[in-house]
């Protein structure tokens, strides 16, 4: 029978342990330190004793991710279902209320965590039963690695133990976890189905609680601004997740850079929808326009919406602010009067009244603004989308100078003066119910397919109006349609008062 070493000397407390300059958190240098190889084996660190506040995980690796200075730290560990459950804790689709909120997680959790309904809950319902399957020996399990991470609330009860230290981008060994829980930066669904699989008579009768293998990576020191932008970077690039709320949460990149300066002392500032706080719907307020629509609309000032938003780089900021910034002054000053917050009595919410309020205008005003400054702004956007994958980052700002500086040579001229445009915007009819506008946007259809009309408060007390509904469609041909009238010889024909015949 083998007995526990009990020590007979003060144990070495875990301040003791120095924290490792690369690695950031508290290391036993089990290969290289002589001492602490004697100390560990003698079971004389204060940690070993502490079975209470760590989950002692071995076969662990502890690498650095990404590039200096912005390393990320993380463990891989391959856990068995009983160890994944205990060791992740947070299920997705069942969380705790109470101790991820104690330990900072909470905004994390609004921000990135979906809920389980619709078709990511059917989602659940297979991976659940795929293994199950599994565990049943009906197929081999092809799981992919959950990605989560741990607040930086728990980090410095950290410890890691060396054994393998030749890799100086990854150490082997034993990771001291503190017991707090894991949130899913990718693998929310993999996640819950694991929780269900292990609750299953199954699981416990086939001991796959001791014997189902799992991989998970867990990213240390993170609080919730880097699980925010985790989240972003992960679902940002290609993908069909929510847009608003990756622009919320995307705190690094040129564009989030700019569109927070340019917002900012704007009648957009605190009034962009992202996802979680409401939306910008035909009777909501509050909201002018949402992020994702913001971006889009920048980009329009920018470079006519033809660059992706990872082509501009953090050099190109400074340069697109002034011009963002103005355009969206020149919406508060021809616009923002008939946008408020709440909606007055006897009126409509303004969406609901006025072509401005939507996002199809909102983006050909963008572009007109654009051409009427195209002289200034298309030359500063000459280096965008310029091949950085061989360049360091001092040789593409003095590549992308030398571009803007040939370009401004040869500047394009204005489609027309920027106030000849701001008075145009001033003298058009943008009521959405006019003549002119329904000859743009088309109207709506009843079940009966007729013309759908809208009673409206029409301002006075009990006072009300009958009116075509017009659409409001998105789409590229009405934002160049737009675009076009503003800007054409014909533009007068905007101006008009007369309502479209219902």
């Amino acid at each position: 029978m083998n007995f526990p070493v009990i020590p007979t000397s003060t144990l070495i407390p875990d301040s003791a342990i120095p924290g490792d300059e690369k690695f950031g958190l508290k290391i036993v240098r089990f290969q290289s330190d002589k001492k602490a190889q004697e100390e560990f084996l003698g079971s004389r660190y204060e940690f070993q004793h502490e079975i209470g506040r760590r989950h002692k995980v071995p076969g662990v690796v502890l690498a650095l991710k990404g590039a200096p200075p912005n390393y990320r730290i993380t463990a891989t560990i391959h856990p068995t279902l009983r160890e994944f459950v205990e060791i992740v804790k947070y299920n997705p689709a069942n969380p705790p209320g109470d101790n991820y909120d104690a330990i900072g997680m909470a905004t994390a959790h609004e921000q990135t965590q979906s809920d389980f309904k619709g078709a990511k809950k059917e989602n659940l319902a297979h991976f659940r039963n795929y293994n199950i399957e599994a565990i049943s020996g009906e197929r081999t399990a092809y799981l992919p690695t959950v990605s989560g991470w741990q607040s930086s609330a728990v980090f410095d009860q950290t410890i890691f133990v060396a054994y393998d230290e030749t890799n100086e981008m990854s150490l082997y060994g034993i990771l001291y976890l503190p017991k707090a829980p894991v949130m899913q930066s990718d693998g929310q669904t993999q996640t819950a189905a694991l929780f269900q699989a292990a609750e299953t008579g199954l699981a416990i009768k086939a001991g796959a609680l001791d014997h189902f293998g799992t991989t998970l990576e867990i990213e240390l020191n993170v609080d919730e601004i880097k699980a925010g932008q985790s989240f972003a970077d992960r679902n940002g690039r290609g993908s069909k997740k929510n847009k608003n709320l990756v622009s919320r949460l995307d705190n690094s990149s040129a564009l989030a850079i700019i569109r927070e300066r340019s917002v900012k002392g704007t009648i957009f500032e605190g009034r962009l929808a992202d996802g979680r706080t409401g939306g910008a719907s035909e009777t909501a307020t509050k909201h002018i326009v949402d992020l994702s629509t913001m971006d889009q609309m920048l980009l329009n000032v920018i470079c006519k919406g033809n660059k992706k938003p990872e082509q501009i780089k953090h050099h190109h900021v400074e340069r697109f602010v002034p011009y963002c910034h103005e355009f969206l002054l020149l919406l508060q000053e021809t616009c923002g009067p008939q946008w408020p917050d709440p909606t007055p009595k006897n009126h409509e919410p303004y969406r609901r009244l006025y072509i401005h309020g939507w996002a199809f205008a909102q983006k050909a005003l963008a572009l007109a603004y654009h051409e009427a400054m195209r002289h200034k702004i298309e030359p500063l956007g000459a280096g965008l989308g310029l091949a950085t994958d061989h360049s360091t980052p001092n040789e593409q700002i003095e590549a992308d100078r030398e571009l803007v500086e040939a370009a401004k040579a040869d500047a394009p001229s204005p489609a027309l003066p920027l106030e000849e445009l701001k008075d145009r915007l001033n003298k058009i009819d943008w009521v959405r119910y006019r003549k002119h506008w329904i000859a743009v946007t088309g109207h709506k259809i009843d079940k009966e397919g007729n013309k759908k009309t809208r009673e409206i408060k029409d301002g006075t007390e009990g006072g009300r109006k009958l009116i075509l509904e017009g659409q409001a469609q998105n789409t590229a041909a009405t934002i160049g349609f737009v675009l076009n009238k503003i800007l054409s010889s014909t533009w007068t024909d905007l101006c008009s008062n007369v309502d479209a015949k219902i």
